[in-house]
């Protein structure tokens, strides 16, 4: 198995498993769950860079580009915490799964990545079974 699928599945498992215990957070406090998280993403990052020192960035365009995927996460996930403490967990997270979609959707855009059929007629099912879950 190609080590992306796995790595893939393994990000799908944290996620999960992270959002469900935001839930409870998010109940009580949503910006505290998201400060937490931020913190505990500075600390990670500060260990990677001392680990890790000799990053090569060799474009500004790169920069820019990584500051603004960095905006992007942490608004989502505020919006995220924020509609866990308003609704419900298992409506909210399908509905934040369309995410993935949307990378799709860009990738082929702009990185003028291909799909096969099969990938093309997964994600309509995936898309599917996120309207399903989230409808009462």
């Amino acid at each position: 198995m190609d080590i992306a699928i796995i790595l893939g599945l393994l990000v799908a498992l944290f996620y999960g498993i992270g959002t469900f215990f935001a839930k409870i957070v998010c109940e009580k406090d949503p910006i505290f769950q998201w400060v937490v998280v931020n913190i505990i993403g500075i600390i990670l990052t500060l260990i990677i860079f001392l680990k890790f020192r000799n990053f090569s960035i060799d474009s500004p365009k790169i920069i820019i580009y990584s500051i603004v995927a960095a905006l992007f996460v942490v608004l989502g996930s505020l919006i995220l915490y924020y509609a866990l403490y308003k609704g419900k967990a298992s409506i909210v997270v399908p509905l934040s799964s369309i995410g993935p979609a949307i990378t799709v959707v860009l990738s082929l855009i702009f990185l003028k990545e291909t799909l096969s059929i099969n990938q093309v007629l997964g994600i309509i099912l995936i898309l599917i079974g996120i309207f399903l879950l989230s409808i009462h």
